[in-house]
């Protein structure tokens, strides 16, 4: 039960972190960008965890794009994602076992379960006021400059 409860607090998460989506790159391109990843998004917000990786490419690939206005921003966003990745890593759980976790109850053969039931608290420490602050700042960052809310669904 307690799998459950670590699942639960990764698509939190992600829904938190995916809200907040904006080197030194072409602030058209990265625009272009983030409106084509904003459509990708949408089913993240509902918790579906079927698209989860690609959203972990796409943010990463944000990430390399974003323009020297929210470069640090980004940063501190991709390390927090990466950090996410690392503790998922470490308990034996890839993003692509989170489908069948959330949807079946199935843990993947190899998962460790006393990090798994550590995880919560791993990614709880994720989500900090830093990151929560990058976030605002790169949905700022792309209202103001690429003329996309971040906060519409």
């Amino acid at each position: 039960m307690k799998h459950k409860a670590v699942l639960v607090a990764v698509a939190t998460l992600m829904s938190g972190m995916l809200t907040a989506c904006g080197g030194g790159g072409d602030t058209g391109a990265y625009c272009d960008s983030l409106k084509t990843a904003k459509a990708d998004f949408g089913s993240l917000e509902s918790g579906d965890v079927a698209n989860f990786e690609k959203a972990f490419d796409t943010l990463h690939e944000l990430a390399d794009e974003a323009p020297d206005d929210v470069k640090d921003d980004w940063e501190t966003l991709d390390g927090a994602l990466t950090d996410m990745e690392k503790a998922l890593q470490d308990a034996g759980i890839k993003i692509s076992d989170l489908e069948g976790m959330v949807n079946n109850g199935e843990i993947p053969e190899g998962a460790d379960m006393e990090k798994l039931a550590t995880l919560s608290d791993d990614l709880g420490a994720i989500t900090s006021g830093k990151v929560e602050e990058a976030g605002n700042n790169i949905e700022k960052h792309a209202k103001d400059e690429c003329d996309v809310d971040l906060t519409e669904s």
